[in-house]
C-alpha cells in the first residue's frame, strides 16, 4: 500500500495548482495582451511549483536528504525560477520602460542563471528560494503599486493585493505559523493564503493592459 505522507500539505497543494492552471488557461486564452499573457505564464509556473510540491511532500519523507528527494525538488525549485522571472520581466516593464527588450533580457536571464545556480549547486532549501523569490517579488509589488497609484480602475490595485498576500504567505511559512504541527502545519497554511493571493492576481491580471 502506498503511503501518502503530510496529506494536509498535499491536499492543500494540489488544490492550489489546479486554481493556478485554471486561472492560467483563462488568462492565456483570452484578449492576447502581453501582461495577461505574463500573468498567465506566472499562474502556470506556480501552478506547477504546487504540483511537483504535492508529489515531493508526498513521496519523500525524507525531503532532500536522498538523491531521489532531490531530483524530485528540481521542478518545484524550476518552476518557482520561472515564476520569480516572469515577475522581475514585469517588475522591469513597468519600472523601467525606457530599456531595450535586450537589456531586459539580459538581467533577467543573469538573475534566472544564478537563482538556478546557487539553488541547485548550493542550498535546495525552501529559505534559499525565498531569497531569490521576494526580491523580484517586492519589485514587482512596487512597479505595480505605482500603477496603482496612476490608474486607480486599472486593475493594478488587485494585483497589489495578490502580491501582498503571497508575500505574507511566504512570511507565514518561514516563521512556521501552523494551525496544527501535524495536521494542518504552516506549508498547508502557506498554500490557502497562497490561493486567496491567486485569485486576486487572476482578478487584476484580467483588468491590466500594455
Amino acid at each position: 500500500m502506498i503511503s501518502i505522507h503530510e496529506p494536509a500539505v498535499v491536499v492543500t497543494d494540489l488544490g492550489l495548482a489546479l486554481l493556478g492552471a485554471f486561472f492560467a488557461r483563462r488568462l492565456w486564452t483570452g484578449p492576447p495582451d502581453p501582461l495577461p499573457r505574463a500573468g498567465a505564464v506566472l499562474m502556470g509556473a506556480l501552478a506547477s511549483a504546487a504540483f511537483w510540491g504535492a508529489i515531493f511532500h508526498a513521496f519523500f519523507p525524507d525531503d532532500t536528504a536522498t538523491t531521489a528527494g532531490f531530483l524530485a525538488w528540481m521542478p518545484v525549485v524550476l518552476s518557482i525560477v520561472v515564476a520569480s522571472t516572469t515577475m522581475l520581466e514585469l517588475a522591469l516593464r513597468l519600472l523601467v520602460p525606457r530599456l531595450s527588450p535586450a537589456g531586459r533580457r539580459a538581467i533577467v536571464a543573469a538573475y534566472a542563471a544564478g537563482f538556478a545556480g546557487v539553488v541547485i549547486l548550493v542550498d535546495e532549501s525552501f529559505t534559499s528560494i525565498v531569497r531569490f523569490y521576494v526580491p523580484a517579488l517586492v519589485l514587482f509589488l512596487f512597479g505595480s503599486t505605482r500603477q496603482a497609484i496612476r490608474s486607480p480602475a486599472s486593475g493594478w490595485g488587485l494585483v497589489v493585493a495578490g502580491l501582498v498576500l503571497s508575500a505574507g504567505a511566504a512570511v507565514l511559512q518561514q516563521a512556521k505559523v501552523s494551525i496544527h504541527p501535524t495536521y494542518f502545519d504552516y506549508n498547508a497554511v502557506y498554500h490557502v493564503v497562497q490561493g486567496i493571493a491567486l485569485v486576486f492576481l487572476y482578478l487584476g491580471f484580467r483588468r491590466v493592459s500594455g
